[in-house]
């Protein structure tokens, strides 16, 4: 009889914890969203890999967790770093004093388990930010093996600056960046103020407002690590740990080439610029002056030959024009030396096929000339175009000629009344700016080689490859989007001219500048991706009046189709601007010819207003833009890039009310004595089970 009351005991215990366990499963949620409270944190820091060290952030699994301090002042870093007590902080940083300098203080006092970064409003340190080296990409570029060139021994193209080497540092905390005005008074007002501001000179009485930040990543080390590790399969699912930072190139031709007809050697004119930048944060890489201003620059020099080349046709032109925005140069010339690759097994832009009529395969003894679109805004109102050469390459008498020919019509352009740019060629012994082309003359040095830019021996771009790089950094001098787009617009017009002469050898006339929509493409890639020329682009309008900008960073593509909506929305631009607008031709027709007329590429596009839908005929095309070294299977590659993403699990920021040490220690020594206590009542009932539950009969029955 004893052994049935311990049995119901125990199954009495048992149903408890049982119904306890699904009560709380099912109010763990609920339970949650009384604790924390959720933070929008779209801007992270996040965790990037070379062949040789890891950069950025992450945090411990569950997260990371300290007490909330809105620095104010400088001194407040200190109490941060000097507090005696033990607490671990979780930074709060006004965007003045995110700076490589408090950055380094709070990582190596060992105290800080996270930085969140405010920024209230658009205005630009006045001291400049940029997160990049002051010699980018300098252990991939052409003179990273020359004595004299190497290191930019001659020119320190970006300046020194409070930002300087931020992005390439590992941090040991997870970074965000909140620019959103709800988040950032919840956590100064309703977090910090409330509960973490000292009252006069006495200290804030515990809970205290803190904040838990999880972005944890899942690679570590370097990239040769990170894929060997991915490669390993642990079981039937491989885990992913980091992928090769990869997106396409754009591509087209001024015209059209054939695989069934030969390309003569240096018969094609390269005009190039890139599309991509970095910043240290998630979705935030605007690219201003880093790569907006000389991409459109040259997608409007390119509809501009178009218009040139159809009322001015060549019977037989003296040479081509290939255009190429290239992604991915931001990580040690990602594209670029792609193309260059492909050019020299011959596969670009196509792997041959000889039984199908494919664009002629493009290698580098075609290309004659490379003219690149670098940084090309009037800031500070400087409009002055600097013209940059090799030093190296233009030893050569051939190629020298043919750069100062080229030079020359630049030149020439830029004079004509309707024109009038002021351009200044730089110092025969200066090297090249950070530049694309380098990736080609690495490979080839016959070819003659200009930059365009708007700087001589430093970027005039204090917020190179930042997240600062917006268009306030184009409207320095508050003149307006016009301002900037008049001098694109003439830029791109002495480029076409000088480009037509070499092309055709004859002189181009007077190019209307008032019909080219270049403040419109500043506006869609810096202030709003619903803007007009993209809905004209577009298969179907978005349905959007107004969006934020794409992000410019490269990014990743692990399962072999995702492609950037920046990309895809600039080669539609492409073939928008440079491309035959097919007349009386339904949407299915279009597609049609999309899959029977090779070289050629159809796209259906919403069109103006006043159309119902066009069909483009254009030679615009992607190609590839992953590092050759994923190719050929060298991670630890010192001649391609080998930059690699990590891949992550939740990202979430959330603040809520955390006792003090001593509160959490009499709460678990409260519930240690409870469950001691349980267990003594327990072991008693049990023990004493035969006495206390023993059944009597009652009396009377």
């Amino acid at each position: 009889m004893a052994l049935s009351y311990r049995k119901r005991i125990r199954d009495f215990f048992l149903i408890h914890l049982i119904l306890a366990g699904v009560c709380n499963q099912a109010a763990a949620d609920r339970t949650s969203l009384k604790i924390y409270q959720t933070l929008q944190a779209d801007h992270f820091c996040f965790r990037r890999l070379n062949g040789t060290h890891e950069i950025g952030c992450s945090s411990d699994r569950t997260g990371n967790v300290g007490v909330v301090h809105l620095v104010s002042t400088e001194a407040d870093i200190q109490t941060i770093v000097g507090n005696p007590d033990g607490t671990r902080y979780v930074a709060v940083l006004p965007v003045e004093f995110f700076n490589m300098g408090n950055m380094s203080i709070l990582q190596d006092s060992k105290r800080v388990t996270g930085v969140i970064v405010l920024r209230r409003d658009n205005t630009l340190p006045s001291s400049g930010f940029s997160p990049d080296q002051t010699c980018p990409n300098q252990k991939f570029d052409l003179y990273a093996e020359d004595k004299e060139y190497s290191n930019c021994k001659k020119a320190t193209w970006n300046p020194s600056n409070p930002a300087t080497n931020m992005f390439f540092m590992r941090w040991d905390f997870p970074i965000f960046l909140l620019n959103n005005e709800t988040s950032i008074d919840i956590i100064v007002e309703k977090c910090f103020n409330e509960h973490n501001l000292p009252k006069g000179d006495s200290k804030p009485r515990w809970p205290l407002c803190a904040a838990q930040l999880k972005t944890r990543m899942n690679a570590a080390k370097d990239s040769v690590t990170c894929i060997r590790r991915s490669g390993i399969m642990g079981s039937l699912t491989p885990v992913r740990y980091c992928d090769p930072l990869t997106d396409r190139n754009i591509c087209s031709t001024l015209y059209p080439t054939y695989n069934n007809k030969t390309v003569d050697e240096r018969s094609i004119i390269v005009v190039g610029a890139r599309i991509d930048t970095f910043s240290m944060f998630d979705n935030l890489a605007p690219g201003a002056d880093s790569s907006v201003t000389g991409m459109v620059t040259l997608l409007v020099a390119a509809q501009m030959l178009k218009q040139l080349r159809d009322a001015h046709p060549a019977d037989t032109p003296k040479k081509n024009v290939l255009f190429l925005i290239f992604n991915g140069e931001a990580f040690d010339y990602i594209g670029s030396s792609r193309v260059a690759y492909d050019m020299e097994k011959g596969d670009f832009p196509v792997r041959p096929n000889s039984g199908v009529l494919l664009p002629a395969a493009i290698k580098m003894e075609h290309i004659s000339h490379f003219l690149e679109l670098s940084q090309v805004a009037p800031l500070g109102g400087t409009p002055t175009v600097y013209l940059h050469t090799d030093p190296i390459t233009t030893k050569t008498t051939t190629v020298n000629d043919t750069a100062n020919r080229l030079i020359m019509e630049l030149e020439k352009a830029a004079s004509e009344d309707w024109l009038k740019v002021p351009v200044q060629v730089s110092p025969n012994d200066q090297p090249l700016p950070p530049s694309s082309v380098q990736q080609f003359l690495k490979k080839d040095k016959k070819i003659a080689a200009v930059v365009v830019s708007n700087h001589n021996k430093q970027f005039a771009n204090r917020y190179y490859n930042s997240f600062f790089d917006t268009w306030e950094n184009l409207n320095d001098t508050n003149e307006g989007i016009e301002k900037t787009a008049g001098h694109l617009t003439k830029v791109a017009a002495m480029v076409a001219l000088a480009v037509f002469k070499e092309v055709t050898g004859r002189s181009a006339p007077e190019i209307q500048l008032q019909d080219f929509r270049v403040a419109e493409l500043l506006e869609c890639y810096l202030l709003n991706s619903s803007c007009s020329l993209f809905e004209e682009v577009r298969s179907q309008p978005s349905g959007q009046t107004m969006a934020r900008s794409y992000p410019l960073y490269v990014g990743v593509d692990p399962n072999g189709g995702n492609v950037n909506p920046s990309t895809v929305a600039t080669l539609l631009l492409m073939a928008y601007l440079t491309g035959t607008h097919l007349e009386n031709v339904t949407r299915d027709d279009c597609f049609a010819a999309a899959k029977n007329n090779r070289p050629y590429h159809y796209d259906w596009m919403h069109g103006t207003e006043n159309q119902s839908g066009i069909c483009v005929k254009s030679i615009a095309m992607l190609t590839m833009a992953r590092s050759p070294a994923f190719e050929i299977g060298d991670m630890g590659s010192t001649e391609y890039s080998t930059w690699t993403e990590s891949v992550w699990e939740e990202i979430s920021l959330q603040i809520f009310l955390m006792p003090s040490w001593q509160q959490e220690a009499a709460t678990l020594s409260a519930g240690i004595v409870v469950f001691l206590v349980s267990l003594g009542v327990v072991f008693c009932l049990n023990k004493e089970a035969a006495l206390l539950f023993t059944p009597r009969a009652l009396v009377g029955i």
